[in-house]
């Protein structure tokens, strides 16, 4: 009979049902704040976690931003944690020691974004338990969320003229045009220029999603990350100094991290700038329209509040270990030939999934040098004769018939001819590669691969001088040249197969 009164009553069921609320409500509280599952074995369904982290505006200047329901539009909650030992697509994952202390932040754009992003899946991401994947539209990949981090600037922002693609994105979106947004026929023109308005809004959002991280990092699509020896360097260092870290490079006289070659940034760092700003990421969206770069931009917001890029010898060796260049356009030198290297970057899935199986090669516990990458992807293929359609990239020292300083010379020779230009890296005693084309001549004291280059005449011709490259290997204290084959093995080895190789008909 109570039931059935219960059932009856609208006013009794309702307050029951408030009770019942209240109590799931504190019970979850209780149960996330006192219980928290470890991290290590949380296995999040990401089907289950679209729109589950509604992200807050702050400081809204406009009136009609404030009643807008778009700006406080929600995102997916794309911390991705694994259980240990399967991944979600299937594969395996091995996290990297300490890597559960990373926020890693991968940055695309739509019309890139399955040219350049799936080979994480199976690469990358397999080997830390925490990121996000930010881009201009959303989208899901192999059940991971893509997060248009783009929808969380003002409305300003988004109904202006640099926002013409975005807006021609969301309306294919929401039509189901069928048409992929990097084809052509989506007229998708200048994808670029929205790229820079997201630095700020996605470091603001890994910060609110995973605030107790020690790490924030961040880095393109089209870059890979030695996860072992990141870790290694910082396990080295405190992550509660204030500490914006990567390769320097200038806009006018302001240093900035390269956002392409990876940047790091410390808790400590964070928290003092986004955690203690809410909204910060909004103070920037003006500056932003006038301004070529994210990273640039993320960089000014830090100079403001007096934090420069740490670099070079400042804040233990950042420069060396950070690279802005795929393998074969690394600069291998004396300086850096036993030194850790931790990032590339203008890499294609093809070159990521290479440097995947390369690091597999070596146990977590053993470091990866400079020279490790030139045993890999360079010593097997430079020659010891010229090699003509070939550019090698040596550009340390320029010879041209259009430069001043050589016109004022009149017995400088070297861009006259491929032996003149010889002779000018034998006078140079530094000098371990050259390139020829006619009325150009380039030395370096690099050594680097480069790559095929084919335009008629006017292609380059590339030596390598393996004589010194050997002496210095062998100074150097980390080479064990006797272990190795030398340079040019790769195409001995076509060499002696071809000659092995019957005749045909024979």
């Amino acid at each position: 009979m109570r039931l059935i009164d219960l059932a009856c009553s609208p006013r009794k069921l309702a307050a029951a049902f408030v009770i019942i609320s209240i109590f799931c409500f504190v019970g979850t509280l209780v149960y996330q704040q006192v219980l928290p599952l470890p991290t290590s074995f949380r296995n999040v369904d990401i089907q289950n976690i679209r729109n589950s982290l509604p992200y807050v505006t702050y400081n809204k200047p406009v009136c009609e931003e404030s009643k807008s329901a778009d700006i406080a539009a929600e995102t997916f909650n794309s911390t991705y944690t694994h259980g240990k030992g399967i991944y979600a697509n299937g594969y395996e994952t091995s996290y990297v020691t300490g890597a559960e202390d990373v926020f890693l932040m991968i940055k695309t754009g739509a019309t890139v974004l399955w040219q350049r992003f799936p080979i994480h899946m199976v690469t990358t991401l397999p080997q830390l338990p925490h990121f996000a994947i930010y881009s201009d539209a959303p989208d899901m990949v192999a059940g991971i969320p893509v997060i248009d981090i783009l929808a969380q600037t003002t409305r300003n922002l988004r109904e202006s003229p640099q926002f013409d693609n975005y807006r021609k994105q969301q309306s294919l979106l929401r039509e189901h045009a069928n048409i992929e947004l990097w084809d052509e026929k989506a007229g998708i023109e200048g994808a670029w220029d929205l790229d820079k308005y997201k630095n700020l809004p996605m470091v603001s959002h890994a910060y609110r999603t995973h605030p107790t991280a020690k790490w924030y990092i961040f880095m393109d699509a089209d870059s890979y990350i030695l996860w072992p020896n990141m870790m290694r360097w910082l396990s080295s260092i405190n992550h509660k100094d204030i500490l914006y870290m990567g390769s320097v490079a200038y806009l006018g006289d302001e240093p900035f991290a390269h956002g392409g070659s990876g940047v790091i940034m410390s808790a400590g760092l964070i928290t003092k700038t986004f955690g203690a700003e809410p909204g910060l990421e909004y103070e920037y969206e003006e500056f932003t329209k006038s301004h070529c770069c994210g990273d640039h931009v993320l960089a000014h917001a830090f100079l403001a509040r007096h934090i420069k890029v740490l670099s070079g010898e400042s804040y233990p060796h950042v420069s060396w270990r950070i690279q802005g260049e795929p393998p074969i356009s690394v600069r291998y030198n004396k300086d850096n030939w036993c030194k850790e290297i931790v990032t590339f970057h203008h890499l294609t899935s093809h070159e990521v999934e290479q440097l995947y199986e390369f690091e597999r090669k070596f146990p977590q516990n053993q470091p990866i040098l400079y020279r490790d990458v030139y045993h890999e992807f360079v010593m097997p293929y430079i020659r010891d004769e010229r090699r003509n359609n070939w550019d090698n990239l040596a550009d340390s020292r320029h010879y041209s018939k259009d430069r001043e300083e050589d016109q004022s010379n009149p017995k400088e020779t070297a861009y006259k001819s491929y032996e003149d230009c010889s002779s000018k890296c034998d006078e140079w005693e530094d000098c371990v590669q050259f390139r020829y084309q006619p009325g150009y001549c380039g030395l370096s004291n690099n050594i680097r691969l480069g790559m095929k280059h084919t335009q008629g005449e006017s292609s380059f011709s590339s030596f390598w001088r393996i004589d010194r490259i050997r002496g210095f290997r062998k100074r150097s204290g980390c080479d064990h040249l006797d272990d190795l084959p030398e340079e040019g093995e790769f195409f001995r080895q076509q060499s002696d197969e071809a000659n092995m190789k019957p005749p045909p008909g024979g």
